[in-house]
């Protein structure tokens, strides 16, 4: 049995290594057949900026358990924030599909 991989408090890169921010929470992604997945990350991307979220589509981890993500640090800024208790409703989920242009989620 493995435990789940723990994203909270790893650093978030583009792929050329810029630093988006910190990964504060993620949304997970139920799924009966193998368990917890992440969906979304939640992401610090400054003081100023707030919280916003990130699919988890398309990432991978560093040797130093960093994530990387397959966006620009301006992309993740503009993204809609997240909200306080980082809950989703399926209207903020099409929401951010939309803005991140993914095809296959929700």
């Amino acid at each position: 049995m493995s435990a789940t991989p723990t994203y909270t408090g790893a650093k978030m890169l583009d792929e050329q290594g810029t630093k988006i921010g910190d990964i504060r929470d993620v949304v997970y992604e139920q799924d009966a057949h193998i368990g917890q997945t992440p969906k979304w990350f939640v992401v610090k991307t400054g003081l100023l900026w707030g919280e916003h979220y990130v699919p988890s589509a398309g990432s991978y981890r560093t040797e130093q358990d960093d994530v990387v993500v397959p966006y620009r640090p301006e992309q993740v800024k503009a993204a809609p924030k997240a909200s306080g208790d980082h809950m989703l409703s399926e209207q903020d989920e099409l929401e951010l599909a939309h803005y991140y242009h993914l095809t296959d989620q929700v």
